[in-house]
């Protein structure tokens, strides 16, 4: 197999701003990574790389802050997400399960596992689809709704303690940035969850249609 060095872009050089002068700006963790490898395996080191590690880091960061944070209310990261998406909906705070799958990226047991739990703890409450039978809504009780809003506005709260010395405009940079990557990426939002009223006019013309569709066999016969 040939060598991928030769055929590699060139090695991206380290922060500097011109000769030997260093960025002024600071060196990170990663910076300190990546001239690690830059000095062993050069045409292996790229901005991509770099941005990979950036992006892990902060998500480190955040992920360890957030676990952290919900110890206090008793909540794992699944907790938080299931109730955060629920309340992100329009009252009365309802979702298919499959439409949570969707959105959290979590398998049909791992959802299955939070709202058993969360809804052991009086948070959420399950209730079969009147018009399907092999559906069922996920829905925020009052004291979940109560919790979702409670834990966010802190989270939001430790959040910016975390960035506090960032400057905005590099906050709202650097929110950009991730987010050109992320649809570059391919990473775009969920279709939109389905209503129980959208649900219930699907059903409505569904049903409307197989009527028109039985009259009409039935007047060619």
């Amino acid at each position: 197999m040939a060598s991928r060095g030769p055929q590699a872009k060139s090695a991206s050089p380290s922060r500097t701003t011109g000769g030997d002068r260093p960025d002024p700006r600071g060196r990170d963790f990663v910076d300190h990574i990546s001239d690690a490898w830059r000095a062993t395996l050069p045409a292996a080191e790229q901005p991509e790389l770099a941005l990979g590690r950036r992006a892990i880091r902060l998500s480190t960061i955040l992920q360890e802050r957030l676990t952290a944070h919900l110890t206090d209310w008793g909540l794992t990261l699944g907790d938080f997400n299931v109730l955060n998406v629920l309340r992100s909906t329009a009252p009365p705070y309802e979702m298919r399960p499959t439409d949570l799958k969707a959105s959290l990226l979590l398998s049909s047991g791992g959802v299955t596992n939070i709202l058993n739990r969360l809804e052991a703890a009086g948070l959420v409450e399950r209730e079969k689809d009147g018009r399907d039978g092999r559906s069922s809504w996920v829905r925020l009780t009052k004291a979940g709704a109560k919790m979702a809003e409670d834990v966010v506005y802190s989270w939001s709260d430790t959040v910016n303690d975390v960035f506090r010395s960032v400057p905005p405009e590099a906050v709202q940079a650097a929110s950009d940035a991730m987010r050109d990557v992320l649809i570059a990426l391919g990473d775009l939002g969920p279709s939109p969850a389905a209503s129980r009223a959208a649900s219930g006019d699907d059903q409505a013309r569904n049903t409307a249609k197989n009527r028109r569709a039985k009259g009409e066999r039935d007047s060619g016969r």
